[in-house]
């Protein structure tokens, strides 16, 4: 899977999920938990999608909070090494 489809991926999966009025704005630098575009009981959910993206169990206590800040940090700390 190419890059832009993955980012696209993921900003679908936070569009379609959220709650947020501000969502209808998202790019992959908008700050997914500071502005409330997702709940932290949307984030257990999300890293079963990711990890259905990547094809690969995730680690979740080796996951930093700072991960979850945009698309950018999402895709560079999940992606990179399996794009």
């Amino acid at each position: 899977m190419q890059e832009q489809e993955i980012r696209a991926k993921l900003r679908d999966w936070i569009v379609k999920h959220s709650k947020a009025p501000g969502k209808a704005n998202f790019g992959d630098d908008t700050k997914i938990l500071e502005e409330g575009i997702l709940s932290s009981l949307d984030i257990v959910e999300f890293v079963l999608f990711i990890e259905s993206l990547r094809g690969e169990d995730i680690d979740t206590d080796d996951i930093e909070p700072a991960v979850f800040t945009s698309i950018n940090t999402l895709y560079t700390a999940f992606f990179t090494q399996v794009a």
